[in-house]
């Protein structure tokens, strides 16, 4: 059987226990879309997570394309997981956050659903691989009952796969988040090549 070619899988992450960049937050929250501005609302907890997942993903869409990509080239649609506006020719990406930690991946030429859980108990360990696997296959949220009995391979294991309506996904469990369960599920093998960001540094234009 030939091999398959492992691609790689640009992942940024910061941490939101430093001190928040007010003004290049606010500068970048006017460069989205009129009604993803409207969503994150006053700028509480969730609204700084969600903005520093699209800064995130900025940044590691940029690291993909060889090129700077502008927040006007996201789209956000309602019960989807965010995309570029060209889906058809571009990167898909992931983002998520739990607690202190908000993360990104993106990759060329292949699906990816990326998830964390604050906790690292095998209840949040399993969780992890059934989100991941919703994003990655855009079945979203709302299909989480077609997940609930599939096998989920053994925590301790750093990278698996599995199978899911037929297609096979490859899994890679994250430890670069203390304290919490993270993973992604990708649908070609892939090379992780992570990126740690300090907020201030994120935001700044």
């Amino acid at each position: 059987m030939q091999a398959v070619e492992s691609q790689n899988l640009i992942l940024y992450h910061t941490d939101l226990s430093g001190q928040w960049p007010a003004e290049g937050a606010r500068a970048l929250a006017l460069r989205l879309p009129y009604l993803k501005r409207l969503a994150l609302g006053s700028g509480g907890d969730a609204a700084r997570a969600s903005l520093a997942g699209i800064a995130l993903a900025l940044r590691a869409l940029g690291a993909l394309l060889g090129r700077r990509v502008d927040a006007g080239e996201i789209a956000f649609a309602s019960g989807e997981k965010p995309r570029m506006v060209e889906a058809a020719t571009v990167p898909d990406f992931s983002i998520s956050h739990s607690g202190a930690w908000v993360a990104c991946a993106a990759i060329a030429g292949a699906q990816v659903g990326l998830d964390i859980e604050v906790g690292t108990e095998s209840r949040s360990a399993q969780w992890v691989v059934r989100e991941a696997l919703l994003k990655a296959a855009g079945a979203g949220l709302r299909a989480v009952d077609h997940v609930r009995g599939i096998e989920v391979p053994e925590s301790t294991l750093p990278h698996a796969s599995l199978r899911w309506r037929g297609e096979c996904w490859y899994l890679r469990r994250l430890h670069m988040f203390p304290g919490a369960s993270a993973c992604v599920l990708t649908s070609r093998p892939v090379h992780l090549v992570p990126h740690g960001v300090g907020l201030a540094e994120l935001f700044a234009t």
